[in-house]
């Protein structure tokens, strides 16, 4: 599919969620999937959509930079998550663990999947960003997989 045509998805929408992985992707230059989130990014950044993303996003990145002891990235990561514009961080409350254990019932995600899920949907996101083709099945959003967009080239 490529490049352009998750630009074209991701102008069907105005709010999204994303899972700890797309934010990865596209601040540590992924190079398979930045150049999908590339867009996304922009678009963001721009104002063309708003990210209602879980603060399990946060905890998740800053343990990976701790775990790497990589203190640049720790300090990046913070920034990123105070100034980037139009990314919000919402906080797991209790109506996001309602809907974070019908999730995990309906659908039998995982936890941090289905409290990723719960907290774009509880906040207005008409898709989710992901790169876990499982999470699919999910009826109550849609759900755009960037390996689904990932251009093969054939090696003949």
């Amino acid at each position: 599919m490529g490049v352009e045509a998750f630009r074209r998805a991701l102008c069907s929408y105005q709010i999204l969620g994303f899972d700890t992985m797309i934010f990865i992707y596209h601040f540590e230059d992924h190079p398979l999937f930045a150049p999908l989130t590339e867009p996304l990014f922009k678009a963001i950044d721009r104002g063309d959509l708003s990210a209602e993303v879980s603060v399990l996003l946060a905890g998740e990145v800053l343990a990976g930079a701790k775990k790497a002891a990589d203190d640049e990235m720790l300090l990046r990561y913070h920034h990123i998550l105070g100034e980037f514009p139009n990314l919000t961080l919402h906080n797991a409350d209790m109506r996001v663990m309602e809907k974070m254990s019908h999730l995990r019932v309906a659908y039998g995600l995982k936890t941090p999947d289905a409290i990723h899920m719960a907290t774009a949907l509880l906040n207005g996101a008409q898709a989710f960003v992901t790169n876990d083709a499982r999470l699919k099945q999910v009826n109550e959003l849609d759900v755009l997989v960037l390996e689904d967009y990932v251009e093969r080239r054939n090696k003949c």
